[in-house]
Formats: structure tokens, sequence, C-alpha cells
């Protein structure tokens, strides 16, 4: 080799080094510069406009800004805009800027890892752990990655210059922020209120201002929340038109029996067997199939959580076991109506209940509501329970007799208290017992018989007629004085006034009718008539008011009425009776003394005696 050719090759290796450093360099050049000029996760977001719900969340943290926008090796999970769009539909919010600022950096921070940035080949199927401090659960597959279980990767490597960003189509809530997001914001009665099915329970509870109270506050209570459907139910059932009616006693006893104050019990801890209630009475259930309680009301929306308790709401109200046994029976349209609230406590109080709930009777009730009570004169029930019972036995029939079984004109009807009372049926006029009690409903049936009511309530009698007389004639305010010494001058008459087998009417005049008697004869007293018209005489004249059958004012037709003595002429218009003396002897019947029952008869107050043809 000679000396230049030596050189020349030498020359020719330094240009081929040089070469080769100076392309070396240029690509290091290169890129340093791709590295400068990618853009950061903050920037990159920034710049997509499908991300700017996720740019306007992390703008309210300047620190996280700052952090996303600075080196490292971030893989950032970022929610596009309809992922926010639906948070903010599950919050019932309307901006980002609503979400509480707490929550939100929690959510956010739950997007980042910061460890590692990681693609779509280098994420694996494990948990990852976020800035937030939970983890996030992926899992790849051949159809993508998915993030806890639902939410999918939609656009995966959009590389950055501090990391990478996978688009996914939900935002990620941590657990923790979850809890808090799904925990109750509403006690039990706010969230009843908020329910428009359950409109009936709160109108119920609203009646009972301290019931309000217990489920507004503090506690652990489950509560079976019947619908407004099943509270209607109810009320045909017991025939009731609405919630109003019915006594407050038996409401309250009935909302109580829906509540257990002792836990917060879910639908899947609930078990085959019973709970015990604030009413102090027993549920049963059945969890065989679905939530059964009492064999026949079914849980229908389970587990509503309240910041008090849990609501289960039931398709029909349940009836506490006390109370189950008085429906559809005779006592059901007096229990379940406070109208009649004074014979149902009648009814308790004398221990007459079982007998009239018995499934195996079949009974008449004629039933008084409050206001015949008290217009027969009880204000109070008495105090002696056999009486009790006797008055509420005069109005029950041993057989079921319906309004179109009911003799027409006048009967005497055989009560359990082995008493009769007195119909009088006069169709389209009415039907009246004993006078003065008018039937004013017809035909609650029931599965043990039928409930008709009354507007008087009905008293047995305890006097016969000659008794009713001397009582009367004894009295702070007598008015019979005159009446009860005629008739003892005829003792005939006190005998068939006081013979229980008897069946008469008697119109009895007073004192003051006496009187004017007097004065029409001339005479000073009864002996003066006696010497005026002989004894005879007197006895007509007695006999002359007396019918020879129990003849109430609703039995009472305009015309002549047969009496004992002659016949004496009746207007019903006027209230009038005429002897047969003549038009001019015209006896008014006392309107407010009319249909005196008598164990052997019935007595009218008059206010003239009447005279036959002497």
């Amino acid at each position: 080799m000679t000396h230049n050719n030596y050189l020349s090759r030498t020359l020719f290796m330094g240009r081929i080094i040089v070469l080769t450093l100076l392309m070396a360099f240029t690509a290091i050049s290169c890129d340093d510069d791709d590295e400068v000029n990618r853009q950061n996760i903050v920037q990159l977001a920034q710049g997509n406009s499908n991300l700017s719900s996720l740019v306007q969340a992390l703008t309210r943290f300047p620190d996280l800004v700052t952090t996303l926008s600075t080196s490292g090796n971030f893989t950032v999970f970022a929610p596009d805009n309809a992922a926010f769009d639906d948070l903010l539909t599950f919050l019932e919010l309307e901006s980002i800027d609503e979400i509480p600022q707490d929550i939100l950096r929690d959510v956010l921070e739950y997007h980042v890892i910061a460890s590692a940035k990681l693609n779509s080949s280098q994420l694996q199927s494990q948990s990852y752990a976020t800035v937030n401090g939970e983890s996030v659960a992926v899992v790849v597959s051949a159809n993508g990655v998915v993030l806890n279980g639902s939410t999918n990767v939609t656009t995966a490597n959009v590389d950055a210059s501090n990391g990478v960003v996978h688009v996914i189509d939900a935002v990620l809530v941590p657990a923790a922020v979850l809890e808090i997001l799904t925990a109750p914001t509403q006690n039990i009665v706010q969230l009843a209120q908020a329910t428009p099915s359950l409109s009936t329970l709160v109108a119920a509870l609203t009646k009972f201002p301290d019931l309000v109270t217990t489920l507004s506050g503090n506690g652990a209570f489950t509560v079976f929340a019947p619908t407004n459907e099943a509270f209607a139910n109810l009320l045909t059932v017991i025939g009731q038109p609405s919630l109003d009616v019915i006594p407050e006693s038996v409401l309250r006893k009935i909302l109580e029996y829906h509540v257990v104050a002792s836990a917060a019990v879910a639908s899947t801890d609930l078990t085959n067997g019973t709970v015990n209630t604030v009413s102090q009475e027993l549920i049963q259930v059945n969890v065989s199939s679905g939530v059964v309680l009492n064999g026949n009301s079914t849980v229908t929306t389970a587990d509503i959580e309240a910041t008090n308790g849990i609501v289960h709401v039931v398709n029909a109200v349940l009836v506490n076991p006390s109370i189950l046994p008085i429906v559809n029976t005779v006592v059901e349209p007096a229990y379940f109506n406070k109208d009649f609230s004074t014979l149902t406590a009648a009814v308790v109080q004398a221990g007459l209940l079982n007998a009239l709930i018995d499934p195996a009777a079949n009974l008449t009730v004629f039933a008084p509501n409050n206001a015949a009570f008290e217009a027969a004169g009880i204000t109070t029930l008495p105090t002696d329970n056999n009486d009790l019972a006797d008055i509420l036995l005069y109005h029950v029939l041993g057989t079921e007799v319906l309004a179109a079984g009911l003799p027409t004109g006048s009967a005497n009807i055989e009560t359990l208290l082995e008493k009769d009372f007195y119909l009088s049926n006069n169709g389209t006029a009415g039907v009246f017992i004993n006078g003065k009690t008018e039937v004013i409903a017809t035909d609650i049936q029931a599965s043990n018989g039928v409930v008709h009511v009354i507007n008087r309530t009905l008293l047995p009698p305890t006097q016969n007629i000659a008794q009713i007389v001397i009582a009367s004639a004894g009295a702070a305010e007598p008015q019979f004085t005159q009446l009860l010494a005629a008739l003892q001058l005829v003792p005939s008459l006190v005998d068939a006034a006081s013979d229980e087998s008897a069946n008469l009417t008697v119109f009895a005049p007073t004192d003051a009718a006496f009187e004017a008697l007097y004065t029409t004869l001339s005479v000073e007293d009864l002996d003066g008539v006696v010497n005026a018209i002989g004894q005879d005489g007197l006895e007509k004249v007695l006999k002359h008011h007396i019918v020879g059958a129990r003849a109430f004012s609703t039995d009472l037709q305009s015309g002549s009425l047969a009496t004992l003595e002659q016949s004496v002429n009746v207007n019903v218009s006027t209230l009038t009776i005429t002897g047969a003396s003549g038009s001019a002897n015209e006896a008014g019947l006392v309107a407010a003394s009319l249909n005196i029952l008598a164990t052997n008869g019935v007595v009218h107050v008059i206010d003239t005696v009447l005279v036959p043809e002497l």
C-alpha cells in the first residue's frame, strides 16, 4: 500500500465517522424537540371539545391542573361530556359547579394513576391504586378495557408529554363518595310525603302529631307502608267512605301495627317467623316467595332507605290480630265508624263483643249511633254492666232479617233479651220501633248477620202501666195524681193496668186536664165528678181512654179508634183525639210525651179528659 492510498482511505473513514456522529446527534435533537412540542394531559383535554366538562371540573382545582401539566408518567381515565351529563342527572344537579368541592376532587383524583404511564397494551386485569387512595378494577379482554365492571374505554392511548389518556363513557365514582351520594336525605315521614302513592298513609299519620314527630326523629325504624290503593281496598272491605270516619283509637292502632321500632330491617334480613310492632302485636312474615305479611300483604317495593330507618311498600293494609275478627261481622259497621263509638264502647264494656263477632252466629242488629244514645237520654254508659247488656240485647234478633223481610204494619219482634219490641212498618212513610225510634239505614250485611241503623236507642221497659202512673204521681213534678186517684176508685182497671199479660194503650190525662174537667162539671174535685156522673160514669170515662191493643203514635191513623168504652176519633195531622161526647171534647196529644213504653202496653199523654156519651 502506498502512502497516498493509506491517506485517502484514512480520510474516507474519517468522513464516515463524522457523518455517523452527525446523524446520531441530529436524531437525538429531533427526539428532544418532539418531547418539547407534545401536549401535556391538561393541554390535550383542553384541545378536545368532547372533554370540555372534564376541563371545567379540573379548573376548580389549580393544583391538579398544575400537577397534570408538569412532567410525570400519569395514566388518566378521562370521562367524556356525556359521562358528566349522566352524573349530573344522577345527582339531580344542573351544573358541575354545583357538585360539592370535596366530592368533585375525590372523583377527579379517582381517575388518575400517578405511578405509571400505562397504555392499553400494558393494562392488565387487576386493580390499580389511584391518587384518591381507592383502587380502580380493570378488566382487559378481546372486547376492550372495562373499569369497575361497567365503564368502557372508548378511545385508548391518547399520548401526552407526561402520560397517557384513555377516554371513558362514564364517570368513575369512588366507593366512599358513592356512599355519600346515595345516602338517604329524607326521614321516613319526608320520604312518604314525597311519594304520591303513599299520600293516604301521610293523611292518616298527620292525624297523630306525636307519631309524625317520632317517625321524623332519630331512630332505626322499619315501616311497612300501605299504598293508596291498599287503603282504598280496606275502606271498601269495612264499608266506610274515608279514613276520617274511622275512630282515631282504631286508626292509630292500625298505623302502629305497621311500625317496627326495634331495628331497621332490610328485606334480605327478614326470615320466616314473626316481628313485633309498636302496637305490641305480631306480624307473620313469610319469605318463601318474596316477602308476604300475614298471608295476604305483599312487599311490592322493598328497602327504601331513610335517615332513620327503612320503608317497605306493601299492597294491603295490615289489620291487627285483635281487630281482624271484627272485620265483616255485625260489629264492623260500628267499630270502624266514629259516629258509633258509644255503641262500640258499650258492646266492649258489657262483654258482648265475642258473642257478636261469632262467625257461627246469624244476627240482626238495630244499631244506634252516638246521636241515638243522646236522643234516648244516655249521655254516659250505665256502670252496671248487666243493665247495659240488657239494653244492647234489646237491639239484637237471633236471626237475620233483611229490610224486605220485616213484617209490614204493626208487629211485636222477639229480641235476645227475651223481651219484644214493637215494629211499625209503614212502608215509604218509614219503619219505626216502639213509636219513637226510626230505622234510618238498612241492610248493612255481614258474614254473621245484618245491621240496620236507628236514630234512638231502644230502652227495654221496666214498669207496667200502673207503675208508670204511680211513679209519675210521686215525682217531684207530678202529672198523674188525679188519674191515679180515679183509677183507684175503679179497682178492676188498676188490675188491668197492672196485668203483665195485658197489651193496652192508655191516653193519660194530666192533672191539668182533670182540673179542666172539674171546671166544666162545676165541681171541686174527683169526688164531685163521682157525685155528678156516678161511679159507673167515672168507669166509662176511664175506659174511654184505654185501647185493648198497643197503638204507638206511628200506628195511629186518622179516623175512629175503638176503646174499652165506645170509640174516639183520631186526627194524626193535628195530633188530636175527640171523645164520643162531641167535637167540643178534643184532646191534644202531648208530642213530647208520646209512646211511653210499658211492659204491658204504651202510654200517650193528653191535655184533656176524653168524655164518652154518658
